[in-house]
């Protein structure tokens, strides 16, 4: 039995607040995604690896809305009082809602390794590198050993009767949220070392930092969502009370995609060009990622020499208009730079040619004396 597309909020259905977020937040999410892939293909790209895992993610994050869609159609948010939700029905919904999950941890992971990637990507410092490479593997690990936990800890059948038939489920959703925040945390104290060493001023970094700091919210919703499955796993009506933590793992998952794009948006780190930075090559050899002026730049310049460029050209204008007020100012710069050579010449040729008109009148060779 399918029940009809009407989602309504109620004591005993919450389909309709499921529906409303799930689909909202897809919308948000499927925007950025976008915006990330035009970013690539006609600002500064080409597509890299991060940019293919976050695009996956995006994918994931979809198949679990539809998912979780279908779950509904088949009784999931609603009570399992038999009028309403008839338990012949139910295994259906514990079928889809145990595929969702999984789609969950696969969408949630790929953004979180797009973030590791990236900041593999953004430095060059021995240390830093190995920190990055480690964070990486870290999360890789968590997602793959998420997956497979969540797999085999409680059986599709057994979704609604998890108290009784999976007693080892709540303790392996407390062990992947820990972790969760763990790497969390660990990503943005990363971002800080990648800037904090840079002879930069404290408004860019700041800048930096901020645009991978954007993922520590998501703390809020990890923990917000792993305290509503603990009731749901242990509430003697769970398809009803699943509701409020299906409401934020669709917040969380597509929240995690689209702070994966954040630190990518060129407001974000137009002002980040340090020398560290690798970016993303173009065809001519240079770096579009961070430079202070919003254009290309290759990756070896530093910010000190596009300072100092800056300074020569404020002087430069500086001295123009200053020749241009005072016209006798400019004769006068020209003769110092120009007229004691001018001078020299005029003072010292007209001495030779009258000794050597001299010598050659009294039949001596010119220069003979040097």
């Amino acid at each position: 039995m399918e029940y009809p597309a009407r989602y309504t909020i109620s004591a005993t259905d919450r389909s309709g607040l499921i529906v409303i977020v799930e689909t909202l937040f897809m919308s948000w999410m499927i925007m950025v995604t976008l915006v990330r892939l035009y970013m690539r293909l006609a600002i500064n790209g080409p597509v890299q690896i991060d940019d293919l895992v976050v695009f996956a993610g995006a994918v994931f994050a979809v198949a679990h809305v539809g998912t979780v869609m279908n779950a509904i159609s088949h009784g999931l948010g609603r009570t399992m009082d038999g009028a309403v939700a008839p338990s012949s029905d139910l295994s259906q919904a514990g079928r889809e809602y145990y595929i969702a999950n999984l789609l969950f941890l696969l969408g949630h992971g790929a953004a979180k390794i797009s973030v590791s990637l990236l900041l593999t990507r953004l430095g060059r410092q021995r240390y830093y590198m190995l920190c990055a490479k480690v964070l990486l593997g870290l999360v890789t690990v968590w997602s793959i050993a998420s997956i497979f936990a969540i797999s085999f800890a409680c059986l599709p059948g057994d979704q609604w009767n998890m108290a009784q038939q999976c007693r080892n489920i709540d303790t392996a959703w407390k062990a992947i949220s820990a972790f969760d925040i763990i790497t969390d945390v660990l990503g943005f104290g990363l971002s800080i070392f990648l800037v904090w060493g840079i002879q930069m001023r404290w408004k860019e970094k700041g800048t930096v930092i901020f645009a991978f700091g954007t993922r520590l919210p998501s703390i809020v919703l990890i923990i917000l969502r792993q305290t509503y499955l603990d009731r749901a796993v242990f509430s003697s009506d769970p398809t009803l009370h699943v509701s409020d933590s299906l409401v934020m793992t669709a917040v969380l998952l597509h929240y995690s995609i689209m702070v994966a794009t954040v630190p990518c948006l060129k407001p974000f780190v137009i002002s980040f060009n340090t020398g560290w930075g690798q970016g993303v090559v173009n065809s001519h050899g240079q770096h579009p990622y961070y430079t202070p002026s919003g254009k290309s730049v290759s990756g070896n310049h530093s910010r000190a020499y596009t300072e100092n460029r800056a300074d020569e050209d404020t002087t430069q204008s500086a001295a123009a208009r200053l020749s241009s007020d005072s016209h006798n100012s400019q004769q006068l710069i020209i003769r110092e730079t120009r007229e004691w050579i001018v001078e020299e010449e005029y003072e010292l040729h007209p001495v030779h040619d009258q000794t050597n008109l001299d010598q050659h009148r009294e039949g001596t060779p010119p220069f003979a004396q040097y």
